[in-house]
């Protein structure tokens, strides 16, 4: 296992790195996460999260320069700009984020990037008047939090109408967006805009992103490249009914056997079920050893979602050297003494 592990460290090795906190990857720390599982597992375990990071699911904080790099060079030609220059002189990046949030974080690699590879900082942004708007995050998992900052920045600017009328534009880019999230963001800024249906045009309203998690198992063909359990044991079921605050989209809780149509993201279709089930299992172990009732509401063992949803939770499998989401399987990032369980990713700046 050790030379397994070894190789996760390669690709993992910068994780947390831009913080004091004393945490360093290291083949140790991968082999006691991995040996918090039933022995037989082990080795399976991390041969298959071994494939997954080979996906280009991890972002290095030097990959995020090369994506961020290649977004403004895109985002001159989308918006139909010359020169970078001139496009940063009519363009706002929206900032509405606190100073340890994903958001600012880019925002100011972004600007030590311009300044290496054009001479130009964000300084210069709306200095010729602003016709475009910029929303930069890492990740849309639910679409909670993209959303709720959309709805309010645009409501406390004023900007509906100027969007609506062509007079301004808006995009919105990710390091990584799951199909669902996406969706039900646009949904949901429709409503919370009184049945605005300029959010739910992808020409006039984009989002756009370096990755995609593919978990909208009502669109045809979805790669489900994430963990999303079958229906096969009862005490799943079990746990769904104990979800009883939690009414809605019940009838997502499981992916069809039949999907996806092709294996590709996995290294097998069996060895999917089986990562599947060792998650799910081991992530309702921790949550049942969850004590305070609000707090075990909230939480899923394949990650956060709406609590109001009927389901084992987002169950992403994607993660940079910043911070790793909440939406991936709790056995991911869970750190809890009194439940004997550290994660491979453990948390930053946020609270379990």
């Amino acid at each position: 296992m050790e030379e397994i592990a070894e190789k996760i460290v390669l690709i993992t090795n910068d994780y947390h790195s831009d913080y004091d906190n004393g945490f360093v990857m290291s083949s140790q720390h991968v082999i006691e996460w991995v040996n918090q599982f039933d022995a037989d597992d082990r080795e399976f375990v991390l041969n298959e999260v071994l494939h997954i990071l080979k996906q280009g699911v991890y972002i290095s904080k030097q990959k995020a320069k090369e994506i961020l790099l290649e977004f403004i060079n895109k985002a001159t030609t989308y918006f139909d700009y010359q020169n970078i220059e001139t496009f940063l002189r009519e363009t706002h990046f929206i900032s509405i984020q606190g100073a340890e949030k994903s958001q600012t974080v880019l925002l100011s690699i972004l600007n030590e990037i311009l300044i290496q590879n054009t001479g130009f900082s964000l300084d210069i942004c709306g200095t010729l008047g602003i016709r475009n708007y910029i929303y930069l995050d890492d990740v849309i998992g639910s679409g909670g939090k993209f959303n709720f900052e959309i709805h309010k920045y645009i409501s406390e600017n004023n900007l509906l109408n100027a969007l609506k009328n062509k007079e301004i534009k808006i995009l919105s880019y990710f390091f990584c967006i799951h199909t669902w999230g996406a969706v039900n963001a646009r949904y949901i800024l429709k409503n919370r805009f009184t049945e605005e249906n300029f959010f739910l045009d992808y020409k006039a309203f984009p989002i756009k992103t370096h990755y995609t998690v593919e978990n909208n198992i009502k669109e045809f063909n979805q790669r489900l490249n994430l963990i999303y359990p079958v229906k096969s044991k009862n005490d799943y079921d079990v746990y769904l009914t104990g979800l009883d605050q939690a009414t809605k989209q019940a009838d997502r809780a499981y992916r069809k056997q039949s999907q996806p149509n092709q294996e590709t993201f996995f290294s097998s279709k069996t060895n999917r079920l089986r990562l599947e089930h060792i998650f799910l299992d081991k992530g309702i172990e921790i949550i049942n050893q969850i004590q305070d009732p609000e707090s075990k509401r909230k939480h899923r063992p394949l990650g956060k979602t709406y609590p109001g949803y009927k389901t084992f939770g987002t169950g992403t499998l994607f993660f940079t050297w910043r911070n790793v989401s909440n939406t991936c399987p709790i056995v991911f990032w869970w750190d809890n003494v009194t439940h004997n369980w550290k994660g491979l990713f453990p948390l930053h700046n946020r609270g379990n």
